[in-house]
Parts: C-alpha cells; structure tokens; sequence
C-alpha cells in the first residue's frame, strides 16, 4: 500500500459553515450545540450565575424570614419562607458543585429550569393560599421570570434560553388557565390590593415573556459572534492560542475526571521559511490559509483545530486513544502533501507537514495540559529530525 494512501474521509464541517449562508440554515444556531470556542465562557458564565443567585437568595431570604417572626400564624408568610428556603438551598447546592469542579453540560439547564420554576412556585403559593389574583397580578414576583430569562444568555447557549423561555411561558399560562378555570375571577371576594382580573393584562404579560426570550437569544447570538470573532486568528480563520489553551484546559479536566482519552497533535509546515524566503511572505500567507482549510475541513466537529503561532499548528482529539489520533493525523498529512498548492501557469507547489502526537492517559508522563503540548513538541521536533514529512506518537518513530 502506499505510504499516503487514504481512507474515505468523514463527512466534516468547514469553518464556514459556522456562520450559515444559506436562509434553510439560518437559523440553525438556535438549536445547534455551542461549539467549543463557548464553552469555557458558558462554564463561567454558569458559575458568575450560581454566585449572583446565591447572594440573591441571601437577600430575599431576608423579609420572608422577618415576616414569618413577626406574623407566625399568617400561612402566607409560612408558605413564602418555605419556597424562598428551598430555592436557597438549591442555589447553594449548585455553587458549592461549581465550586468543586462538577460542571456538567446539563447544569445550564437544570439551574435556569429551577430558577423560572421556583418563580412559578412561588405564584402557585399565592394562588392557593391568598387569592388567584395576587398571582395573577403580582408586581414583584412575576418579574423574576425576566430575571430568570436573561441570565439564560450568560450560559452563551441559545437552547438553554429557547427551552427555558418556552416552559416559563407555559407555566404561567397554565397558572393562568387553571386560575380561570378554578375561579370566577371577576367575583370581587377575591379582590385584593393587587388589583380586579383583566385578560388583557395576562396577554400582555405572556407577551412581554416572548419578548424577553427573543431578547436573551439575540443576546447570545451577538455574543456567538464576538467570542466567534474574538477567538479566530485573523488570517486562517482558525482558533487562536488562547483560545485553544482554555479549551485544552476545559476538554483535559474533563478527560481526566471521567478516564476518558483525548490526544492532540502538533504541526509545523515543512520549510516553511524557505517559502518565504524565495517567494515571498504574501505566497506565504497563503500557504498557511491552505494549510488551514485542509486540516479543517479534514476534522471532525468535536475536534478543534487552531493557529499556535507562526506556522505551527495544533488539532485537539476528544474522546481518541493515541493511536487514532496518529492515524488521523497522518491521513490529513498525506492529504495535504497530495494536494500541492496552484501557483499559475501551471506551476504548482508541493506542502506539507511534521507532526507530534501526544495523548492522556497513553502517555504517563502527560499529567496536565502543559505536559500534554509538551510531548507532542517533542515529539514533533523527533519528526522534523527524522527528516521531516512524517507524524511520531511514540518514542520511536512510527508513520
């Protein structure tokens, strides 16, 4: 077989088709997954929320607590001091997770869910046990839902804040036609300070709901766009090293916390300088552009690649042993080295790569991010002595 022949390429993605061209896709960023250059920010963004509801909770827990010393027998304050504690507590469970690392992709979800719920809650107590309209018309209450909502863009996760706004909207519709079906609600027995029944109140509440998902979500997606541009080197369009060091820190802990492997590979073009040195630094430009576009479109979506710096690469391998990672990596070599670069007048000329290819837990000695990249530069200056064109994911040479 010879050395550079390849297997069928995985249908992947090109880093264009992160911004979708076409209007069937335009609207796709609603419900994809965030890809990885959101989530670190989405991961800190959980955490300034769990810290922010806590000290939220800290403060209302407050006049619940007053009230139930000073009116013991009211069931309202007795009602209004249980769920203020329960949401209380629930915010110190999720802060002290964070806190200790235990991140998942689920929290998001779970914690935005509970925040609207806890506020459903809390109307539902009105409801049963003052008056159905004190829920329905409540003038403090009801505006956590936009609180809740809003912190929804912070997770940088468009579903987060689509399913969330959609099930605060269906709750209180349902408080709603509950409340419509259970009372009579224009009966003035149930007349309190908060004010006579009015449909078009409500409407307008379900409304201003609508409003404040539609605002969460643009949030989002203009924040896409900032981390998106915020994270790209400028001249390949791919990831740039500090982005690719915090999701290498991020993908590293999670590997380690579940014994999952993850691998990473780093490239350096072969006589680079040389291409810049007889043709010039604009051939080299592009040189690195098609360098670029070939391992990006040679990847899977889960994986990352990004500009290290110079004409150095890196491709990050999540859920892949050594060994896959070296075969991957030698695939996309051997493609890049059989598509030479067009020059005109039909002149072409040839490119390629040296990679080092390092993993967890295959490799011991790779107990952190630092010492990961550290072996894959090792062994990536072991390719380019060996004479370059090559990957090494060992200590002795393998192609």
């Amino acid at each position: 077989m010879p050395a550079c022949m390849l297997p069928p390429c995985e249908r992947t993605h090109s880093m264009a088709a992160e911004i979708p061209a076409t209007s069937d896709a335009r609207f796709a960023w609603l419900w994809a997954r965030p890809d990885s250059a959101l989530a670190a920010a989405g991961v800190e963004g959980e955490g300034l929320v769990a810290r922010v509801r806590l000290g939220a909770m800290a403060l209302l827990l407050i006049s619940p607590t007053l009230k139930l010393l000073l009116e013991p027998s009211d069931a309202i304050n007795t009602w209004g001091f249980a769920v203020t504690a329960i949401a209380a507590l629930a915010a110190v469970a999720i802060w002290w997770m964070l806190r200790r690392g235990g991140w998942r992709p689920w929290i998001g979800f779970v914690s935005s869910a509970l925040d609207v719920t806890l506020v459903t809650t809390a109307l539902v107590t009105f409801l049963m046990v003052r008056s159905p309209l004190d829920a329905l018309n409540s003038k403090v209450t009801f505006e956590m839902y936009f609180l809740a909502i809003t912190a929804t863009s912070l997770r940088y996760d468009a579903r987060i804040c689509l399913s969330v706004g959609i099930l605060a909207w269906l709750q209180y519709a349902g408080l709603w036609a509950y409340a419509a079906a259970r009372f009579d609600l224009h009966d003035p027995v149930h007349l309190t300070d908060a004010g006579t029944y009015s449909p078009i109140d409500q409407v307008t509440r379900l409304i201003l709901l609508s409003v404040t998902v539609l605002l969460a979500l643009n949030l989002v997606h203009r924040a896409q766009r900032l981390l998106h541009l915020g994270a790209r080197d400028r001249l390949t369009g791919l990831y740039n090293r500090g982005h690719f060091d915090r999701a290498l820190q991020l993908e590293f802990e999670r590997s380690a916390r579940y014994q999952h492997p993850i691998a990473l590979a780093m490239l350096d073009i072969d006589h680079f300088k040389q291409v810049n040195d007889d043709y010039g630094h604009p051939l080299g430009d592009r040189v690195l552009r098609a360098i670029a576009e070939r391992l990006a479109a040679g990847v899977r979506r889960t994986d990352m690649v990004a500009r290290y710096g110079g004409e150095e690469f890196v491709v990050l391998f999540p859920e892949t042993k050594r060994d896959n990672a070296l075969a991957r990596i030698e695939a996309l070599r051997c493609r890049v080295a059989e598509s030479p670069l067009e020059l005109g007048d039909g002149r072409t000329l040839a490119i390629g790569f040296s990679a080092g290819v390092a993993a967890f837990p295959d490799d011991s000695d790779a107990t952190g991010p630092d010492s990961l990249l550290a072996r894959a530069d090792a062994r990536l200056l072991a390719a380019k002595r060996a004479g370059r064109a090559r990957s090494i994911a060992h200590d002795a040479e393998r192609t």
